[in-house]
This record gives C-alpha cells, structure tokens and sequence, in this order.
C-alpha cells in the first residue's frame, strides 16, 4: 500500500488527531484514473489513445477496481470510498470526539475532487466508430459483422467494451447526473501533442506527458476511416453522436 498524499494525510492529522497514533496507509490503488500522488484523475474514454497516458501515469499493480475505462461520476464516489477505508478501525482514543464523522469524509472527499486536476481525451466518433468495430481485443465484431450492420446497431460509445457503461456518447463520461461538465481539461487525442504542452502547463510541470504510442493495432483501418463510409453510415453516426460532434467541433 502506498502512503497517504502529504496533502491528505495533513489534513487528517490536523482535523482528526486521534489516528496520528496509528500507521495509515490508504489503497491509492482504488482504480488507475485516480492518481492521488499527482493529484490528478485521467478519464480514460475506450478507444481515444488512452493506453499510453494511463502508462505514463503509473497505473497500480493490483487496483480494487480494474475496470481503466471508470467515468468522472464513478471516480468522484471512488474518492470517498477511500478515505472511508483509511478511517476504518482507526480509533484509538474515548471519547472519540476528534474521529472523522461521514459528514467529514464527504466534505474531504468534496474538496479533494475539486482540487485535483480532471483531464480526458476524446475522439472524432467516426474514426473511433470504425475503431469498435474492428478492434482485436474486448469484444470482436469485424470478422462476424460488416460495418454497415455494426453502425446500425453502434447505439452505445462503449460498444463492443469488455465493461460497457451503456454510455451514449463520449461526454457521458465527463459529466454530472445532470449534463454538466465535470472537467478540467479535455482534448482531442488527434491533437495530443499541443494538449500535452498545456497539461504540463496547467498542472505547474508535475504532469509532464510524452508522445507514445502502445497497442496499435497493425490491421485497424481506422486511419482511414473515411474510405469505409457510404452518405447512410456517414449521416447515422453524425445523428447518434450529435453531442460529441458539436461539443468538440469534430467534422467528418
């Protein structure tokens, strides 16, 4: 188990010194879009080149939950399931005034998903369409289905994932219950290089991403996604993922 942020664990002992006493460790390994170390989350959208950023952000050797592809909803609860579980069986002092209340833990987990630095990457819908459809891992569909058939049954962007969200569009990832944007920071995955240089900027240099590219799958077709095609495919996937088009300002 890793050790609590100096920024977390300060906070505890200054609010609730009655577990000063005791050695905590916190599972940072909650899941891999929460990195409290860097003070960051990372939504990481199926399909949109998130492999070499989770890389990059040292993803946890045995997470609690596996799942890479979480989104900012579920990242947000996640916060206040781990600082649950570092106060758990903590108390070692009566009366137990000084012990952190629920209602203590909720407004930490509050402050701290406020302050961390919230970043994603999206993808043009028809490149990454075309990517479901023919990957070679989750599940398969090229070989069993042509593409006309996939895009008129392609109703989630987390199609063909091993962990569907039932997601409609990307920014169902990255916003509230209510439809408002939760994020920092997102950029197109075709323009990682100039949102790279920002991220460094906006995080003061301590997130400082490199240009790699991991789990490229030589047979995808999906660089040239255009030529795949016909004016009723084309004109279904610009219907379905509306949102993300006119959000992103992503054009065919």
């Amino acid at each position: 188990m890793s050790i609590l942020s100096k920024m977390t664990r300060n906070f505890i002992d200054r609010r609730f010194p009655s577990l000063s006493s005791r050695k905590r460790s916190i599972p940072l390994e909650m899941n891999e879009a929460l990195n409290v170390e860097k003070e960051v989350i990372f939504i990481a959208i199926p399909k949109t080149g998130t492999t070499s950023v989770r890389t990059q952000l040292g993803a946890p050797r045995s997470p609690i939950i596996e799942n890479p592809h979480l989104d900012i909803r579920q990242v947000r609860d996640l916060i206040y399931v781990m600082l649950l579980r570092s106060t758990l069986g903590g108390n070692r002092t009566f009366p137990c005034e000084t012990f952190p209340t629920d209602s203590d833990l909720r407004t930490r987990a509050d402050e701290m998903f406020s302050s961390f630095f919230k970043f994603s990457a999206v993808r043009n819908p028809w490149a990454r369409a075309v990517s479901l459809w023919s990957r070679r891992e989750g599940v398969e569909t090229k070989d069993s289905t042509s593409f006309e058939d996939f895009i008129s049954r392609h109703h989630h962007a987390s199609d063909t994932c091993r962990q569907p969200t039932r997601h409609v569009t990307q920014f169902d990832w990255l916003c509230d219950e209510n439809g408002r944007m939760l994020m920092d920071y997102v950029y197109k995955v075709e323009e990682f290089d100039t949102a790279a240089s920002e991220i460094r900027e906006r995080t003061g240099g301590r997130l400082a991403l490199g240009a790699r590219q991991l789990r490229v799958n030589p047979r995808s077709v999906s660089r040239t996604y255009r030529d795949i095609y016909t004016d009723t495919t084309r004109r279904i996937v610009a219907q379905r993922f509306e949102k993300d088009i006119d959000t992103f300002g992503y054009t065919f």
